[in-house]
């Protein structure tokens, strides 16, 4: 019996030493740039898939989509692949597996993306952002259409701006809070449904049981729709001054 206990409190000690090891490892930083120039695409299909770390998107790249990656492990690399099908461009951006033992080691981990999409093509926008802190600031940018998949997420959406067109946004956010920053000047209908989150609706109207308007709303030849819905959390939506 005690020769037992005496190998599984030596396997424990070696399990120590490699986590603290492999950690050490990791320590340094590498980093990354992304580059997708212009083509004959006449919009853009981006999926966003992030797992981990710190999430920047906004708009203003001269390319397609540029941007930075910093992480501290080779198995963070983000894939990145571009398609031009029948003039219709497809991004996809995806961070690399980490684990250890099965678990993130989010504490030890570095991985900072900043990606920058192009304003003067229509993109169909798709964002996964995992365990993030995020920031979307996608005003100037023109979206077709907006989804996001959110785990455990502390975030702001900004959709504020001047809006030349329509779209459906769909947000689908886990744990965490949220800040929805929304155009004035633009029509906006909110569709939400909540679990055990709190919600603030500053300078909304309420029309329904889950759907609020801003004041646009009716007097704006544009309108965005958004559906969201969230788990628990605390979830803000203002208007932009």
């Amino acid at each position: 019996m005690n020769k037992l206990l005496w190998i599984a409190l030596t396997a424990g000690l070696l399990v120590i030493l490699g986590i603290y090891g492999y950690n050490k490892w990791t320590a340094s930083a590498a980093g990354d740039e992304i580059s997708i120039p212009k083509d004959s695409a006449e919009s853009l299909k981006v999926d966003i898939d992030f797992g981990v770390g710190n999430l920047l998107i906004h708009g203003g790249s001269s390319d397609w989509v540029s941007g930075e990656f910093t992480y501290n492990h080779k198995k963070l690399e983000p894939k990145v692949s571009y398609k031009n099908r029948k003039n219709v461009g497809h991004v996809a951006v995806k961070q690399g597996s980490y684990t250890m033992f099965g678990f993130n080691k989010r504490k030890s981990t570095k991985n900072d993306w900043d990606l920058q999409l192009n304003n003067d093509i229509p993109i169909d926008l798709n964002v996964d952002m995992g365990v993030s802190d995020s920031t979307l600031n996608l005003k100037g940018i023109q979206l077709n259409s907006l989804v996001i998949d959110s785990g455990v997420s502390n975030s702001t959406i900004d959709l504020s701006g001047d809006w030349k067109k329509g779209f459906r946004a769909n947000v689908d956010l886990g744990v965490g809070d949220v800040t929805f920053i929304l155009p004035k000047d633009t029509g906006v209908r909110l569709t939400v449904s909540k679990g055990l989150g709190t919600l603030g609706m500053k300078d909304l109207i309420k029309q329904s049981d889950g759907t609020y308007v801003n004041e646009a709303y009716g007097k704006s030849d544009v309108v965005i729709d958004i559906s969201v819905n969230f788990g628990v959390g605390d979830v803000e939506f203002k208007i932009a001054d």
